[in-house]
């Protein structure tokens, strides 16, 4: 990956709908050959999706909340068709934005969102239910101050651009 593909990826992380020739002007490349950059990114997994952000709160889910879990193994299945049922539970909830196995005394942090705090009420039942959970801990976000998904530094591939 060179100077260009950083740009390009710092280009689209602010703006997926860029055009290729908008890119291409961007970096100074035509925009066939900004196609065929972004084709190898993606053939490299370092694209992996191209996605719309969407303000929570204005489609009826305002409510934002970290839940943290610790898990036990069930006594019927081993630690790994534990975790495998658990990531499966996971996957299937649209309001479990992000699962992220830790270390520590937690097994899990999930990132959930709301209608409001009954529904988060349930949803938390929900989980530790389906989890076997004998322990959670929700911390239920006030304000965000920084979201992003973006990795590639603002400033990443601009060195000696005009």
């Amino acid at each position: 990956m060179d100077k260009i593909d950083t740009e390009l990826l710092r280009l689209l992380q602010e703006d997926t709908r860029l055009s290729n020739v908008e890119l291409g002007q961007a970096v100074g490349l035509n925009s066939s050959s900004v196609f065929e950059r972004l084709k190898k990114l993606e053939q490299k997994g370092l694209v992996r999706a191209y996605v719309a952000l969407v303000d929570r709160a204005r489609l009826g889910k305002p409510l934002t909340a970290f839940i943290r879990l610790s898990l036990q193994t069930n006594s019927s299945l081993g630690f790994d068709e534990t975790y495998e049922q658990v990531h499966r539970f996971v996957g299937s909830v649209p309001d479990i934005l992000e699962c992220h196995s830790v270390a520590g005394e937690d097994s899990l942090i999930l990132k959930v969102v709301a209608e409001d705090p009954k529904r988060l009420e349930r949803l938390i039942a929900k989980i530790r239910s389906a989890t076997g959970s004998p322990h959670s801990v929700t911390n239920i976000v006030l304000t965000t101050h920084k979201e992003t998904v973006a990795v590639v530094p603002a400033d990443a591939g601009r060195e000696g651009r005009a």
